[in-house]
């Protein structure tokens, strides 16, 4: 699948409610913004779909019909399978196992019309130039594609500088850099730089790097995902969960303004699967509107 075809049904899942505003990845803006601060407050978004999960293709616990059954069984509307395409990894070093991979959610999501489960793959960024560890003919093979920072991100995640400023500038920069891929579809769990040392929290980014960042992601149609366990990423700093959550909720603010759009998640690895409470808390509080939330439903139409 052609980049230019992963953006335009990136438009069709944005655009098809009636009456919402309409993401167009040639303007890189929605015609109509999130809710104003002298709105409203919407309720509570009502999600039902998990867009980042893990099988026994790469660290999960389930295998990939008993992922899909298990998604079945929460009636799920939608979930994307995305395990790991990373140095070492099971389908990234072996061109048998990623056809395999592929090959077995077909036929088990075929099997079945519970739920509609998209083909997809968690990529890692190499180094801050945002060079990533999936190829596009790999990627022209799934349905939604991320890009994280983690243990082998060089000048992030992996050998963080010892400089504060310096370390989140090499984060940004990292992000900029996956904005220009154009076959990837989502920046996983953005902003997760709590573990290392020294530790990045969202408040630690300057505002002219997020609004910078924030705009390139909306002009190149990249997804920011909102994944339900961040707390993972910071539980071996001295941030106190609801004080992470109130500095997320801000960025999370930020970068939709921007009319950046949201993908929801657990990022599951052990039956945490469509348990997406707090990722749903955070876009509720930023007062993200409906039109500015990936349509699973939409991305599945390539698949016919």
């Amino acid at each position: 699948m052609t980049a230019s075809t992963r953006r335009g049904f990136l438009h069709t899942a944005l655009s098809a409610t009636a009456g919402l505003a309409a993401w167009d990845p040639a303007q890189g803006a929605a015609t109509q913004g999130p809710a104003s601060a002298g709105t409203t407050p919407q309720p509570a978004l009502r999600v039902n779909h998990d867009l980042h999960t893990h099988t026994i293709y790469s660290d999960g616990a389930s295998s990939i019909p008993l992922h899909i059954l298990e998604a079945r069984a929460f009636e799920l509307d939608a979930v994307a399978i995305t395990d790991h395409y990373t140095p070492g990894s099971k389908i990234s070093e072996s061109q048998a196992e990623f056809d395999r991979y592929v090959a077995e959610i077909e036929r088990e999501r075929s099997a079945q019309q519970d739920v509609t489960v998209l083909k997809g793959a968690e990529a890692t960024a190499l180094d801050a130039t945002g060079r990533i560890s999936i190829d596009e003919g790999h990627a022209a093979k799934l349905e939604w594609v991320l890009c994280d920072l983690g243990g082998l991100s060089e000048g992030t995640l992996r050998n963080p500088p010892a400089d504060k400023q310096k370390y989140v500038e090499n984060v940004v920069r990292t992000y900029l850099g996956l904005c220009d891929v154009t076959y990837l579809d989502a920046i996983a769990h953005p902003f997760n730089t709590g573990n290392t040392r020294p530790a990045a929290f969202p408040a630690d980014y300057p505002p002219r790097f997020l609004r910078e960042l924030a705009a390139k992601m909306a002009a190149k149609g990249k997804a920011f995902d909102v994944m339900n366990d961040m707390i993972y990423w910071f539980h071996q700093s001295s941030i106190a969960p609801r004080e992470l959550t109130a500095q997320y909720v801000e960025l999370v603010k930020l970068f939709a303004a921007a009319g950046v759009v949201f993908q929801v998640s657990s990022d599951d690895h052990r039956t945490g699967l469509g348990n997406t409470r707090w990722a749903q808390l955070v876009l509720t509080r930023a007062l993200v509107p409906a039109q500015q939330i990936v349509d699973p439903r939409q991305i599945a139409s390539r698949q016919k």
